[in-house]
Order: structure tokens, then C-alpha cells, then sequence
């Protein structure tokens, strides 16, 4: 009875917001061209990860934590709506991707388990992954290849025996059995991480240590023999955390990563020129949220957008590169913005990303 009053309570809740961010959209639109709403249905909005198809179609799946819920929403571009469904229970980061025929493919942590989910035209398939691990939490992510097989990267915090490791995976699908090999051991890797597979079908994964001695940012590389690993900022200086690690590989591969430097409270660009690494500055934020996740996309001219949350103000903010600067703006305020995901597609920048405490699924869209 509890339970359904308090889902009855969330849905008047919703309702409520709804009416809300109609006038706030209409608000901000006359500000900044921003169209904001609540996604039909959403029960909670943390660790969206978002997708748009080829035909202007949105998806997207994100997590609502007391429960536990996951959830899948899909935008019709032609009705205009929103669609939602509850597809099981998560208890961590999720990570979507689309495959060659616009389907969504999900990998999400469950109660120490990995899980992994897909639409295969007519119904959703879930299983959960058989690695031998006894606890997996946080980040996932989730990248597929040419042939639409499925690679995930993973946190791996105990082995199968119980003794504690904290170090990253990636397992992938060989079209017999799922393939799993270790990308870095050292105590503390991969607590948040990011996987992106590129045009010869090798993955890379741009990730975090977390332990004091060991923290910083990393980037790994599979040249099909072994993984190539690099700490990219914080070597020999403990304890300077990276958290909100996101990558993405351009059109010639070339790796592209967003991400929060805890200690100096500034969000930042990692990418390569020539075949080295340049990190910048994006912008100082009074607090860095935990745990969480900051959006990249690429635009057609391959200049970089990045979504952050400032976990003092309670802004939700987007920069992008012009002329070698980079330019900010507010997207939306309230203390929501929390875990935000970033597309762009034809001309229209999205944004997926938490209501905040009690909320529902949050979207943003403008014209670029």
C-alpha cells in the first residue's frame, strides 16, 4: 500500500512538474531558444544516457534510485511524444547505444550483477552477463562494433572469490561466447569510464583512477594483441581526483574527452592533435556533484559541446569551442541537471538529464 501511494504521489508529482516546465520552457525559450520539459512518465532521471536515431527519433535510459527503477523513453519525431517504459531494475550508471537498425542497446549494474538489454525489433531481450565477478557497480558502458556486437566496460569492485580488486574491465561478444579481458588492474581504475569502439572495430576507454596514490585520468587502447594504456593528467601527484569521464571517437578516430577535475573544482577537454594530447580548461564550477557525468557531442565540424552540472549553484551549463575560446551558457537552474547526456543531430542540440530530488526526466533542445 505504501508503495502505491507513494508511486500514486509521484505521478500528481510529475503532473505538477509537467505544467511547470511548460511555462518554464515557454520562459527560457524567449531567453535562449531553449525548448525544456519533463519526459512523459519518467520516475526518475539520474544517469541518462542519450541517443538520437537517423530518422530525428530520441532515446534514452536513465535510473531512478530509491527503487532502483530502470527506464527507457523514446521521442516520435513525427507525433511529437514521448513514450516510456520500465525495463528493470538498475542500481547504477546505464549506457545506450543504437544499432545499424536504429535499435537501442542497454548495459546497466544490478545488485553486483551485469546486465545487458536490447530491442530486437518486435521485444526487449535482457540478460545478465556471465563474467566472473561477484561485485560490478557504477559506471557502464556500452559500444558496438560494425557487425552490431556489443563490447561493455565495466567496474569491477570484488572478483568472483569476494577479494576486492577495483579495477576495469571490458567484456565483448564474439559472436560464441563473451570475451573478457582486464584494461587496467591498478586498485582504483575505472570507476568511471567511458567506451568508444573505433572504425576497425578496437575499442578505447578513457577512465579514472580514484585511489589516493594512484588518481588520475587514463586513456586505453586495444591494438589486438593488448590494451595501450596512458595516465593522461595526475601522474605522481596523489590525489587529485577526475571524475565525470566521458569519450567519444570523431570520424578519423581521433578520441575526444570530457571530463571534472575534483581538487581544482574545473571541467575539462582532453583530445589529440598530431597524435598528442592537449588538455584545456573549460570552466570552473563551485562544486562538483558526485557521482556524476558530463555530456559530450561533436558537431558536423567536429567542434566540441560539453554539458556539466554545478553542484553548488545547482546550474546545468553547456560550452563549446569557437575561435579557440570556449563559450558557456546556462541551460537550465533549480538544482537540476544532475548526470546529463548530450546529442547533436541535424542542427538540434539535445540534452537529457535529472529533474532533481523527487523529479522526473528532464530535456532540453535547441536550434545550434
Amino acid at each position: 500500500m505504501t508503495t502505491l501511494v507513494s508511486r500514486q504521489s509521484a505521478r500528481i508529482g510529475n503532473m505538477i512538474r509537467l505544467l511547470l516546465s511548460a511555462l518554464c520552457a515557454v520562459a527560457i525559450g524567449h531567453a535562449g531558444g531553449w525548448e525544456i520539459g519533463y519526459v512523459d512518465e519518467s520516475i526518475g532521471g539520474n544517469y541518462s544516457s542519450l541517443q538520437i536515431d537517423k530518422y530525428g527519433n530520441a532515446h534514452v535510459s536513465y535510473a531512478e534510485e530509491s527503487e532502483n527503477v530502470l527506464q527507457y523513453s523514446f521521442w516520435d519525431h513525427n507525433l511529437q511524444k514521448w513514450f516510456t517504459t520500465t525495463l528493470d531494475r538498475a542500481t547504477g550508471f546505464c549506457s545506450l547505444v543504437l544499432d545499424s537498425k536504429q535499435h537501442p542497446h542497454i548495459s546497466y549494474p544490478q545488485y553486483g550483477k551485469l546486465r545487458y538489454a536490447y530491442w530486437d525489433g518486435s521485444t526487449w531481450r535482457k540478460q545478465t552477463i556471465p563474467v566472473p565477478a561477484k561485485n560490478i557497480t557504477f559506471y557502464t558502458s556500452i559500444s558496438l562494433d560494425a557487425n552490431d556486437d556489443p563490447s561493455i566496460s565495466y567496474y569491477e569492485v570484488a572478483a568472483a572469490s569476494g577479494i576486492e580488486l577495483l579495477r576495469l574491465r571490458v567484456v565483448t561478444w564474439n559472436r560464441s561466447f563473451w570475451e573478457v579481458r582486464t584494461v587496467d588492474s591498478d586498485n582504483g581504475s575505472g570507476k568511471f569510464n567511458s567506451l568508444a569502439i573505433d572504425s576497425a572495430g578496437r575499442p578505447h576507454v578513457a577512465y579514472a583512477n580514484v585511489t589516493y596514490q594512484n588518481s588520475s585520468l587514463r586513456y586505453a587502447r586495444w591494438n589486438g594483441k593488448a590494451w595501450n594504456n596512458e595516465i593522461l593528467e595526475g601522474a605522481g601527484v596523489p590525489g587529485t581526483y577526475r571524475q565525470a569521464v566521458t569519450l567519444i571517437l570523431d570520424k578519423h578516430d581521433v578520441p575526444h574527452i570530457a571530463y571534472s577535475d575534483v581538487l581544482d573544482r574545473i571541467v575539462k577537454y582532453a583530445t589529440q592533435f598530431d597524435g598528442k594530447w592537449r588538455i584545456e580548461a573549460v570552466e570552473p564550477v563551485g562544486a562538483i556533484a558526485y557521482p556524476d557525468r558530463n555530456g559530450l557531442a561533436l558537431d558536423e565540424h567536429d567542434t566540441p559541446y560539453i554539458s556539466y552540472y554545478d553542484g553548488k549553484s545547482g546550474v546545468l551549463k553547456i560550452a563549446y569551442r569557437k575561435e579557440q575560446k570556449w563559450l558557456t551558457e546556462v541551460v537550465d537552474r533549480g538544482f537540476v541537471g544532475f548526470t546529463s547526456s548530450l546529442q547533436i543531430h541535424d542542427g538540434t542540440i539535445w540534452l537529457t538529464y535529472s529533474g532533481g530530488p523527487g523529479g522526473g526526466l528532464k530535456f532540453a533542445r535547441r536550434r545550434l
